[in-house]
């Protein structure tokens, strides 16, 4: 590394920009709640997405009332379909929202994805006008290229091969089916659908082979190669991942012109300081890590592979596999961070998809190409497409028919991420020591590593890699998830039995699918043993329908209140957790269920004197652990808390889950004489139109002395207990 100063440089700089907050590096938002306001700006991109057009303004003059900002750049969504070009100056009226942190623990990013982007604020247009202004030529041909080739893959291919295509191609994944997106995911080929190094070197590489093996002049080759590898990373979005390979490539082309040895260390550090340079938010995404975590493995790894080999014919396979295993030593802990899972069988599955990726990419070029010329030429090269892509699809699902195909890890503690890479670093010396060995050896026997460093290379590596999969829990830990206007709330013992209690929204979005699953799978939860649900309102099972539609979390038993009298959405949710194949259990006032130290006992519905109303006939649990009470009350009004205290089975808790979200009639001081909570939570949107948590709410809470928190200020709520202490954590 002496003789790289630059990637020398560059490593130190990374490092620097890792450890330090994002929040360094925000601008200071003009905006901290959605409003009306005006947009002028001028195009940068269009995209057609989720039956919306999809627009990037930049040189932004916002004004919000009285006051007026600037933003470089702004993310629009109209349901105009107008195409407007790139350039066009728009005028714009709608509704402007700032990008929202994340308020639960494994959720998205969206706050840092768009700051990586330049973006701030959302804009939602009622109405748009077009201003006019100096249409930028290039640009624009470069989109209706996309579209046309698009269009091309959609006659030539059907779905959901169409949509792949665009996205390996074009780098449009608007047309994506989910179905797809997901198996690839969950068989670790997820990168085929992004524009990757490969792609790029395959492009820009090929062709200046080619025309130097044509003009046999190197300059003449390198212009038209370049100007074609920018306009091709423009047009697929400008990607991390496209931006640092387009880049590598033009070194690497540059060291050919000049005579110069392509170094791979220097030109990705290269591309790592123009980067950092101009987006050091850049250096905490996913697809920065994970593209040049890749590169950086094959570089340091890839020259240890054969420290003891003989001469003998080289084999793809093998190298297919070093090249495979170099990477994920690289970028395991990356991996798990951002998705969680691990593909078991991803590093052979790669064997198959990586050399194919080659051909797959240029019978996609081709299909388009030919395609603009003849129609009918463009379907040999789209049939090889069809046939490669069928080849994935069938290894996929053959893949996830295999025992233990998705491994849910969950995101690893810090520590034991430093402590990884700590271990590969002194590994990596110590092996390198041994390639420097080898270079001075002059003894007539082959060289060998030693053994000694060998096996402890091996051990230490395989040690800290188990190291990350594994967690350990000291105790009960407990957390109301921010669902907005909705419940959810988790909770997991020491050894592993997991319960989630509701789940839904009705002012987030697909709850289930980008809040709940991804909490679950951030904290490793592949199975939930017990989900109780306390009554049928939307707002309480809407993301649960979705956790068991998705499939990727089991669940083993489901709790239900019993009634005599059952509505449609009750014998729904029966009907859903029979396809699921779900055990289902109904409970009543005095149903108990006990564990070692824990135990959960159902205080209501009676199982006479039952009520219409679905929040009054609520299931109200009560959990113990040790000395610790928690009490979950769903969504039960004052009448139904009189009865319950009447029937003297209230005691003191720690924790109270408040009913109906701090509903002003709900919570009664009769109520919560009884329960005494020291810690209340309230589940409730910032932006709800029931005016929760009523004000009568919190002022009978503060009389008992209870301290209050809610999701809407503190973003998720998360508590530990050993069954004495209680400590309380919240996501703001």
């Amino acid at each position: 590394m002496r003789q790289r100063p630059v990637a020398c440089a560059a490593f130190l700089l990374f490092l620097i920009l890792l450890l330090m907050p994002a929040e360094f590096f925000y601008k200071t938002p003009q905006l901290t709640e959605k409003c009306k306001a005006e947009v002028l700006g001028y195009v940068e991109r269009r995209t057609w997405k989720n039956e919306k057009m999809q627009l990037l303004l930049e040189d932004c003059r916002i004004r919000t009332g009285e006051d007026e900002f600037q933003e470089d750049r702004l993310l629009v969504y109209t349901k105009d379909p107008t195409e407007y070009e790139v350039g066009s100056i728009l005028s714009l009226s709608g509704t402007i929202y700032p990008i929202e942190e994340p308020t639960n623990p494994g959720q998205f990013n969206s706050r840092l994805y768009y700051a990586g982007k330049g973006i701030s604020y959302t804009l939602y247009a009622d109405q748009v006008n077009h201003m006019g202004g100096m249409v930028h030529p290039v640009k624009e041909q470069l989109l209706q290229l996309q579209k046309r080739i698009g269009q091309i893959y959609e006659t030539v291919l059907k779905e959901p091969e169409d949509g792949i295509l665009k996205a390996m191609v074009l780098g449009d994944k608007t047309e994506l089916d989910s179905e797809v997106q997901k198996l690839y995911q969950q068989n670790g080929i997820s990168h085929v659908l992004a524009i990757s190094g490969l792609h790029i070197s395959l492009i820009g590489m090929g062709l200046y082979k080619m025309l130097k093996r044509i003009t046999g002049y190197g300059m003449i080759s390198a212009i038209p190669t370049m100007a074609l590898l920018v306009a091709y990373g423009w047009m697929t979005g400008g990607s991390l991942s496209s931006v640092r390979a387009v880049g590598m490539c033009a070194i690497a082309i540059l060291a050919d012109l000049v005579g110069r040895t392509y170094d791979m260390l220097t030109a990705m550090g290269v591309m790592l300081l123009v980067i950092a340079r101009t987006n050091p938010l850049a250096v905490k995404q996913s697809a920065f890590l994970l593209s040049f975590g890749a590169v950086l493995g094959i570089a340091w790894f890839g020259p240890l592979w054969t420290l003891e080999e003989k001469k003998k014919k080289k084999r793809k396979w093998r190298e297919g596999l070093q090249t495979s295993l170099s990477v994920l030593l690289m970028t395991f802990p990356v991996l798990l961070q951002f998705f969680n899972e691990y593909a078991l069988y991803s590093t052979l599955l790669n064997l198959l998809v990586i050399p194919l990726m080659s051909v797959l990419m240029t019978a996609g070029i081709l299909c388009g190409a030919a395609g603009l010329l003849n129609l009918q030429a463009a379907r040999l090269p789209g049939l090889v497409c069809h046939g490669i892509l069928s080849v994935y699809q069938w290894m996929g699902n053959l893949c996830l028919r295999l025992p233990g195909s998705v491994l849910t890890i969950g995101i690893p503690d810090p520590w034991k991420v430093l402590i990884y890479y700590l271990t590969l670093a002194l590994a990596l010396f110590l092996l390198y020591r041994e390639k420097q060995r080898k270079k001075y050896w002059r003894k007539q026997e082959p060289f060998r590593i030693s053994r000694r460093t060998l096996r402890w290379c091996q051990g230490s590596i395989l040690f800290t890699l188990l190291l990350l999969c594994v967690h350990y829990q000291s105790g009960m830990e407990i957390c109301m998830l921010d669902v907005g206007q909705g419940d959810c709330l988790f909770w997991e013992l020491p050894d592993g039995t997991t319960f989630l209690s509701d789940g839904g929204s009705t002012s987030v979005s697909d709850v289930g699918t980008y809040r709940i699953v991804p909490f679950l799978k951030a904290r490793g939860v592949h199975k939930i043993d017990y989900l109780l649900i306390s009554h049928m309102d939307q707002d309480h099972i809407n993301g649960i329908k979705e956790v068991l539609e998705d499939g990727s979390i089991q669940v083993g038993q489901a709790l239900l209140p019993g009634l005599q009298r059952k509505d449609d959405a009750y014998l729904e949710m029966e009907a859903l957790l029979k396809n699921a194949n779900v055990e289902k259990h109904c409970l009543n006032s005095g149903d108990l269920a006990t564990q070692g130290e824990y135990s959960m006992r159902c205080l209501w519905p009676p199982v006479e004197g039952q009520m219409d109303d679905r929040n009054k006939m609520s299931l109200v649990m009560e959990v113990e652990y040790g000395a610790f009470r928690m009490l979950l009350t769903g969504d039960i009004d004052e009448q139904a808390e009189r009865q319950l205290a009447a029937t003297g089975q209230l005691e003191t808790v720690d924790i109270l889950k408040v009913a109906h979200h701090g509903s002003r009639y709900s919570s009664s001081s009769e109520f919560l004489a009884q329960a005494t909570p020291a810690v209340s939570l309230i589940s409730c949107s910032a932006t709800n139109r029931y005016g929760h948590p009523g004000q009568e709410t919190l002022e009978r809470l503060q009389t008992e002395k209870s301290a209050v928190r809610i999701t809407k200020n503190c973003g998720a709520i998360c508590l530990w207990t050993d069954g004495s202490v209680i400590k309380l954590k919240t996501v703001k």
